[in-house]
């Protein structure tokens, strides 16, 4: 291609040298006994002596915008471009020449065989730039030959070709000539094209970048990350580009029947900045993927877009997505929200076991509203009581002997101080309906209940959110009963009120 270019650079300045020897040239004027001036729709009559023009089909490169045409004492009757390198040109009987002309050449005289044309006659002349009849000659048989870039068949080719310069190319397969061919009056009329073997010209070259970066040859894409090429021995340039970089361009050689390879440079990338506050100052680890991040001071990063990860003990951890754009900064604070292992407003569900004068098991529900404590609980005895006596009041008869299970139902308010991160404490104060349970129902003292006042505290420890244990340690004083229930409570090793733990766990939301 670069020879290619090369030849036509050099043609068109030996032109410019040559152009004005040259002179325009007709060949094989004659008469024909074609009927095309005669025929109905391709005559031309002459309206001065109403016979029948004679016409001139002219074989030429040239076309007719670039041609001029003198019939001297007579006058050009018609003329027209009748297709691809054949113009029609009619002129009355007795025309005895014809001058043409070209702006670039000399111009020649076109002289009629007999002294003057005739009427209704056709004849055929081919005009041309003055040139010779040459033969083209390539070492391969059967090679295409191309002349000046235009193709005129297979070797050996037989032509006429216009004095001067000409790019003659013959190819066949990976054998190729290329050259310039002089055409002179009295040089030859033979050419040998001697054909060679490109491919041991060619060498090849594999070139290779980082970062998948795009590699742009000749103005083409041709790859990504890696290419290989077949090129003519010499010296190139590969361009290597991806979004957001600088392109960057690596000179490289080829030489003939060897293979090289080649790293190019890779692209630059466009760079931004990113300074980032955290809150709380110090402690707070910063993650981008895998790698650990330095956020003292502003980063200088290439343009893309990322994502941060900011974490610190005790604290909710964060993530945050970023663009960077080319050289600007973009600025952002982070603060983190301390992980609230006791909630000053939340709802809660407990479940424990509870020691008093027998052990029980409970649920409770419950939650807290700005620290303001509110619960609802159910305690299920899990032991019987110790036998009590029954007598007939009347008359004093025995009537059996009758074990109990105590069951309890309260409700709870109280205050929530918050004297460490994990830890809680809320005084409370509550009421609690202790009830006795008999095995079955008609036994006497079912039923028997005792309202009874609570003073006490829950305490509290989360260890992780939403999750703790607590402590429940609560006073009962009795206020009320329902059916004789205190000699029912002494004799069944019951205590009427008194001290009580709880301990199990909370869950909360």
């Amino acid at each position: 291609m670069k020879l290619f270019k090369s030849a036509i650079l050099v043609l068109s300045l030996i032109s410019q040298f040559t152009m004005t020897a040259q002179k325009l040239e007709t060949r094989d004027f004659k008469v024909t006994n074609e009927l095309t001036a005669r025929l109905k729709d391709t005559e031309l009559i002459d309206e001065n002596s109403g016979k029948r023009a004679a016409l001139i089909k002219i074989y030429t490169p040239f076309t007719l915008e670039t041609l001029g045409f003198d019939a001297g004492l007579y006058q050009i009757l018609g003329k027209k471009q009748a297709g691809p390198g054949e113009i029609w040109l009619y002129v009355p009987e007795r025309t005895q020449k014809i001058s043409i002309t070209h702006p670039k050449y000399s111009p020649v005289v076109l002289w009629f065989d007999g002294t003057e044309a005739e009427s209704g006659k056709t004849y055929t002349i081919s005009l041309n730039v003055e040139g010779r009849d040459v033969s083209l000659i390539a070492s391969a048989a059967n090679a295409d030959i191309s002349v000046d870039g235009v193709h005129q068949g297979k070797s050996p080719v037989y032509m006429h070709m216009p004095l001067g310069s000409h790019l003659v190319k013959a190819e066949l397969g990976s054998l190729l000539y290329e050259g310039i061919v002089t055409v002179t009056p009295d040089g030859a009329s033979q050419f040998e094209l001697q054909m060679e073997d490109e491919n041991k010209k060619y060498g090849d070259v594999e070139i290779e970048v980082a970062g998948g970066a795009e590699l742009w040859f000749q103005d083409h894409r041709e790859g990504v990350g890696s290419l290989r090429k077949h090129l003519p021995a010499g010296t190139y340039v590969i361009t290597a580009k991806l979004p957001d970089h600088e392109d960057q361009t690596t000179a490289f050689t080829v030489e003939a029947g060897k293979v090289k390879t080649v790293t190019a440079t890779a692209p630059i990338p466009h760079l931004g900045y990113l300074a980032v506050v955290t809150d709380p100052e110090h402690g707070v680890k910063v993650m981008q993927a895998d790698s650990l991040i330095d956020l003292h001071q502003t980063l200088q990063l290439p343009v893309a877009n990322y994502e941060f990860s900011f974490s610190k003990r005790g604290y909710y951890p964060q993530t945050r997505k970023y663009h960077i754009e080319k050289g600007t900064t973009l600025r952002d604070t982070i603060r983190l929200e301390r992980i609230q292992y006791v909630k000053k407003t939340t709802g809660y569900v407990s479940v424990g076991a509870a020691v008093a004068s027998k052990l029980s098991v409970g649920v409770a529900l419950g939650g807290f509203i700005e620290n303001v404590n509110i619960e609802l609980g159910y305690n299920l005895g899990l032991g019987r009581s110790n036998d009590v006596d029954w007598y007939n009041r009347d008359d004093k008869l025995y009537e059996g002997s009758y074990n109990y299970r105590l069951d309890e139902m309260s409700a709870k308010a109280g205050y929530q101080l918050r004297f460490a991160e994990r830890f809680s404490l809320t005084p409370r104060v509550g009421c609690a309906l202790q009830r006795l349970s008999a095995p079955n129902s008609s036994d006497p003292g079912n039923g028997f209940t005792q309202m009874c006042a609570t003073v006490g505290a829950l305490f509290s420890y989360h260890p992780v959110p939403h999750f703790g244990i607590f402590l429940s340690p609560d006073y009962a004083i009795p206020v009320s009963t329902t059916g004789d229930i205190v000699p029912v409570f002494s004799q069944a090793g019951l205590t009427r009120g008194g001290f009580k733990a709880s301990i199990g766990v909370i869950v909360s939301l």
